[in-house]
């Protein structure tokens, strides 16, 4: 098997004038989404973007499945904190679309369990899926 560089996979062509530059950290600079119509304006938001990362956070405590309590998403320019507890029943008809979306890069660390979760409680299925954990242990 042929050892490839990282350098190789770099576009050294790439336009600098091109890079989207992230807006520093606020205090408080996040959006807390806890009703429909904050979901809706997520769902919209993610829409006009070409990537956005996630992460959930879980919780088995006296229980067997567990539950999604809390969904992180962040473009390059706003952060959301999602109520998932509040929007159970809401969040799959309202995201499902974005993130089966083949158009739009998903970016997570190590996704393994997230993505079960995301399926179980939300029938939310992810397609172009970057797992920032999987690249650290790739032979690149």
């Amino acid at each position: 098997m042929e050892h490839v560089s990282v350098f190789n996979l770099v576009d050294n062509d790439k336009d600098v004038k091109g890079i989207v530059h992230v807006k520093p950290p606020k205090a408080e600079s996040f959006k807390l989404v806890e009703t429909v119509k904050d979901l809706e304006e997520l769902a919209a938001k993610l829409h006009s973007v070409d990537e956005f990362a996630v992460d959930l956070e879980h919780n088995q405590y006296r229980s067997f499945q567990g539950l999604t309590c809390l969904m992180q998403i962040s473009t390059r320019m706003e952060d959301f904190l999602v109520d998932t507890l509040r929007l159970h029943s809401h969040i799959g008809p309202y995201l499902r679309e974005v993130f089966m979306d083949p158009t739009k890069r998903k970016v997570m660390h190590c996704a393994d369990k997230d993505t079960v979760w995301l399926q179980r409680d939300f029938g939310i299925y992810i397609c172009n899926l970057f797992d920032t954990h999987q690249v650290c242990f790739s032979k690149i």
